[in-house]
């Protein structure tokens, strides 16, 4: 049963990424046409990690887009238990690549391609991107932390997120309510990667 459970999880976060994919390209229809349906854009507190980027898909953490290829590591995500010691690498990488990026503008023009359209024959294009880039990778691995968890943390993040307020009401994956949980006592760390994801000026607070 808990096989079953999981399974059934993992395969509707595919499907609710697909369905991100796909609003995120209807709303670029429309916003080339010169109009907005707000009525399709719902601003709840559930929907907003998936909302946050121009492919809305729920990711946490700058350089990070999921295509339909990459199911491997948005099941991964499902299994993938939030800790102190991998939240602070991921934390310190998201920290890494935003210098990068606000400092280079190879690399910064790099990450804003937009790869969500990635064919079927391309597997796991979205964490291969990372790689791709040896300035994007040297910054996430010099964190202490590899890209295949990078990326994968950063689906388990932005699952986790949605359901921080009530981490009962998460699907039965084997770690969600514990990564749910996890974030509760980590809020600010979580606003400060969600600044870096949107390119919003970063607070730091001083005591």
């Amino acid at each position: 049963m808990r096989l079953l459970a999981t399974v059934t999880a993992a395969a509707a976060v595919v499907t609710f990424a697909g369905a991100c994919s796909k609003k995120s390209a209807d709303r670029n229809q429309q916003m080339a046409a010169g109009s907005v349906d707000t009525a399709a854009a719902p601003t709840t507190s559930a929907d907003t990690a998936s909302m946050r980027t121009g492919a809305d898909v729920p990711a946490e953490g700058p350089g990070v887009q999921v295509t339909r290829t990459d199911g491997k590591s948005v099941t991964r995500s499902t299994q993938y238990e939030l800790t102190q010691n991998n939240f602070s690498h991921f934390v310190a990488a998201a920290d890494s690549l935003s210098a990068l990026t606000q400092r280079d503008s190879t690399v910064r023009n790099y990450l804003a391609q937009n790869i969500t359209d990635a064919g079927a024959s391309d597997m796991d294009a979205g964490r291969k991107w990372l790689d791709a880039n040896q300035s994007v990778s040297a910054a996430i691995n010099n964190a202490g932390i590899s890209t295949k968890d990078y990326y994968v943390q950063s689906l388990a993040i932005a699952a986790a997120e949605r359901f921080m307020d009530d981490p009962k009401a998460a699907p039965p994956t084997p770690v969600l309510t514990k990564n749910a949980e996890f974030l509760r006592a980590h809020r600010a760390e979580l606003t400060h990667l969600q600044a870096l994801r949107t390119g919003k000026p970063v607070v730091v607070s001083k005591p």
